[in-house]
């Protein structure tokens, strides 16, 4: 890394390929380096998949080092004593064969390069993963390569292959998402990897959240099958409408029917029916980054119907101020419920 550019400067693939202290630190692990570029890797969320990729790319291109033996080097020497003589005794020939040479050397390396990029490019494609982040109060949709929607529900991290053509499609999930799936025909299956379960579809629309070791999963419409780590558990294969819990804490597997509405983040809404307080407590907590205490365990059992909209926060904590009459504080970084006075 150039020493006058500061550690959160913004890098390409392309600008560390090209970098001599990036270079030395992927590929010999120079102590000189280490320093600087792990804490330029931990400066931002997207520099550790820019600088995973462009070192992947550089343990890729390598060139195998041949060692000749003695009588290969004599003879090589020979040789080029024989042409050094020759030249001298013809100056335009010289400078001809010269530029022959020069010119075939560089079609030969130009040859080279381009085949390993390729190669390179093409196995860069089919096995980096690429990683999507989300902060607290933000929603974002990602598409995949095979044309499949998700909406990333706020502070959640997806992770996925690059090149999904005709390969098992393959996610993972840390947060809450909605996943509109594309059929594939040719492809091996579409899997969704959390903490404690997998969700394994084809051609579907669902809900999948995976917080504090609680799994839930909703679907909306199509088939999946739901592969639980514990060893415990067998499978299940969701409907439309089934809502599936599973509690890794205390192992426990409940299920339920609901409709659309449980999804209605992705419309940057709540749809509430007769939800307690506790569930907006979570979504205040996951969601935003709220630390929250509550001074009576009574005031999370009440209960809220309607429709709350999540763009702005102050406007939902108003709103469970004022129809649930409760009194909501804040010093430092925590957030107080209590019963109003």
């Amino acid at each position: 890394m150039q020493r006058d550019k500061p550690d959160n400067e913004k890098y390409s693939v392309t600008a560390l390929l090209g970098d001599p202290s990036f270079v030395r630190w992927a590929l010999q692990q120079a102590p000189t380096d280490t320093a600087r570029w792990e804490k330029w890797i931990a400066a931002g969320p997207d520099n550790a998949t820019t600088a995973a990729t462009a070192k992947q790319l550089l343990l890729q291109v390598r060139f195998t080092e041949h060692l000749p033996t003695e009588e290969m080097a004599a003879q090589s020497y020979q040789r080029f004593t024989g042409t050094i003589a020759a030249l001298r005794q013809s100056p335009v020939q010289r400078r001809r064969l010269y530029a022959f040479l020069t010119w075939r050397n560089a079609a030969i390396w130009t040859g080279l390069l381009a085949i390993a990029g390729t190669a390179a490019f093409y196995t860069w494609r089919q096995q980096t993963t690429m990683k999507v982040s989300t902060a607290f109060g933000e929603t974002r949709q990602v598409v995949l390569p095979d044309s499949s929607l998700v909406m990333l529900r706020a502070n959640s991290t997806l992770q996925y292959r690059r090149s999904l053509n005709g390969q098992l499609r393959e996610l993972w999930l840390r947060g809450e998402a909605w996943f509109s799936v594309n059929p594939d025909k040719k492809a091996a299956g579409f899997v969704v990897h959390t903490e404690d379960a997998d969700v394994t579809v084809l051609g579907t629309t669902f809900d999948l959240k995976q917080r504090r070791h609680r799994t839930a999963i909703f679907l909306q419409s199509g088939k999946v099958r739901v592969d639980f780590h514990d060893p415990q558990r067998t499978s299940r294969i969701l409907s439309p409408g089934d809502l599936v819990e599973y509690d890794a804490q205390h192992q426990q597997v409940s299920v339920s029917k609901t409709d659309s509405s449980y999804s209605s983040w992705t419309q940057g809404k709540l749809t509430l029916t007769d939800a307690p307080l506790s569930d907006i407590i979570d979504i205040l907590e996951n969601n935003y980054g709220e630390k929250i205490v509550v001074s009576d365990e009574k005031i999370k059992e009440r209960k809220i119907e309607g429709i709350i909209y999540l763009e702005n926060k102050a406007d939902i904590l108003f709103i469970i101020s004022n129809v649930l009459d409760i009194q909501i504080s804040r010093r430092n970084d925590t957030m107080y419920f209590s019963n109003r006075k």
